[in-house]
This record gives C-alpha cells, sequence and structure tokens, in this order.
C-alpha cells in the first residue's frame, strides 16, 4: 500500500516536471534569437560597414561576438578579442556620427543607423 502512494507521488511529480519544462521551452520558444554560430578572424573593410552590435554569451546566444552589419544589409560575424575590432568599430561610430549630422542622407550614409547602446 505505502509503495502505490509512492509510485503514484513520483509519477505525479515527473508529470508536473515535464508540464513546468514543455511550458519553459514554449515560453522561450516564442523569442527568436538571431545569434552567431562562429567567427570569421578575416579582418572587414571599413568601407563596407554601416553598424555593429555585440553579442554576449549566455543571452541566449552561444559564443562572444562583434555582429558588423554591412551596406548592403549582411551581418558578418567577428571575435570580439581580435586586433582590428576596435579599429572598425570606432570607425563605424564616427560614421554614425557623420550620418547623424547629416540626418543619414547621402550615399555613404546607405543603411547606416545609430549603434544600439
Amino acid at each position: 500500500m505505502a509503495s502505490a502512494g509512492v509510485s503514484s507521488l513520483c509519477v505525479a511529480l515527473w508529470l508536473t516536471g515535464l508540464i513546468l519544462s514543455s511550458n519553459l521551452t514554449v515560453s522561450f520558444g516564442d523569442q527568436a534569437v538571431d545569434c552567431c554560430l562562429s567567427v570569421s578572424n578575416q579582418p572587414i573593410p571599413r568601407q563596407i560597414l554601416a553598424g555593429y552590435t555585440e553579442q554576449v554569451k549566455g543571452d541566449g546566444c552561444h559564443i562572444h561576438a562583434v555582429l558588423f552589419r554591412t551596406k548592403k544589409n549582411k551581418v558578418l560575424c567577428a571575435p570580439p578579442d581580435a586586433p582590428w575590432i576596435k579599429d572598425r568599430k570606432n570607425w563605424v561610430d564616427k560614421l554614425v556620427k557623420q550620418c547623424k549630422e547629416k540626418e543619414f542622407k547621402g550615399k555613404q550614409c546607405q543603411n547606416v543607423k545609430p549603434t544600439p547602446a
């Protein structure tokens, strides 16, 4: 009799865990996250860049990366510790500042948008 009660309790706990885990999966599944799965150490030419964002490991993504957006709206993934990254980020920041002053008009400012904070 006690064995049947323990078995029922185990089944109930297992079902509760199954229901909770499926709900967590659904709630996280509703939030689409675009992540870089790998990075390239190849330096990206400045003149094609229009913006960048930082990808942080643990915020739904498996690796740290800098996501550079090109003027043709392609996303290129780069390692945040590469020696050329700081130069490209500074260049994009300067470009965004210049384009902001021009109200984002002109060929140089094509697809350039402020970098998210």
